[in-house]
């Protein structure tokens, strides 16, 4: 079965890799027959969880950008595989029914039947082929470019899910960080690159989400993958679950095209 990985390649000059993980709201047939959900309960549960317009926001930096990203985009929902979990019980938010295969909704009640036969088919059939096509991507920019910077784009509603800690802050934007893949200029540059816009009048750092994408293979095995995660809060770009204003996500395109930028000549400077 082909990847559900859309990888749209950038200039040869260009290090960046933007993710795209959780945009799509498509599901599968054959998973949607497992799923213990009416359509109306369905939908609710894509709003809350799906981060809308993340591939529009990505889609207006490249109209920004001088020298254009790698982009990969998943094109079927976080419902179907999230393919930024770990695949085994290891997985943190597997605990609460939310790792690679979810079993429970944002509201903790049940999505899949638990345990779920199917578990090891999803990851077979769609989270190990999309691992390989973002791996396969990340060694194309270090083959081309010597580095891979991954910038991992994800957004958050406004108010808590079941399973997160409702005391934790939910800033505007939240920057994602990794001890071993950010270095301090990343997280520098990114605050600089959204500091200017008005509709972000709090950005921090590691709250609610905390952490950044780097495929396994170079999971704390590889300097020269680097990475940043940012979260941006949808009461920011977003005017209901599913409508962006276009205004805004094209200021915040334009903040990601700066960062990218930067990026670009940094790790350029340094060859």
């Amino acid at each position: 079965m082909p990847s559900a990985a859309l990888v749209t390649p950038g200039d040869n000059r260009s290090p960046v890799l933007i993710h795209v993980p959780h945009a799509s709201r498509v599901i599968t047939p054959d998973v949607r027959a497992d799923l213990l959900l009416t359509e109306a309960e369905l939908a609710a549960e894509l709003d809350e969880s799906t981060d809308t317009a993340t591939d529009e926001i990505a889609a207006a930096a490249l109209r920004h950008t001088l020298r254009r990203p790698t982009v990969v985009v998943n094109m079927l929902s976080r419902l179907v595989i999230d393919p930024e979990r770990f695949p085994d019980a290891g997985e943190p938010a597997h605990t609460f029914g939310r790792g690679a295969v979810y079993t429970r909704t944002c509201t903790g009640t049940r999505l899949r039947p638990e345990p779920y036969p199917r578990a090891t088919e999803l990851i077979e059939a769609h989270f190990r082929p999309y691992a390989d096509a973002v791996t396969a991507a990340v060694d194309d920019r270090l083959d081309t470019c010597g580095r891979a910077v991954i910038i991992d784009l994800h957004s958050y509603p406004e108010n808590p899910s079941g399973f997160e800690d409702p005391a934790a802050a939910r800033p505007a934007l939240c920057i994602g960080t990794d001890p071993d893949h950010t270095p301090d200029w990343l997280l520098d540059a990114t605050r600089g690159a959204f500091a200017s816009l008005t509709e972000l009048d709090q950005i921090a750092e590691n709250t609610p989400y905390s952490g950044c994408y780097v495929p396994l293979r170079h999971y704390r095995h590889n300097e020269r993958v680097v990475s940043v995660m940012i979260e941006v809060r949808r009461d920011v770009y977003l005017t209901k679950p599913r409508t962006p204003d276009a205004a805004r996500v094209d200021r915040l395109g334009g903040a990601l095209a700066t960062l990218i930028d930067e990026i670009t000549t940094r790790v350029a400077a340094d060859e």
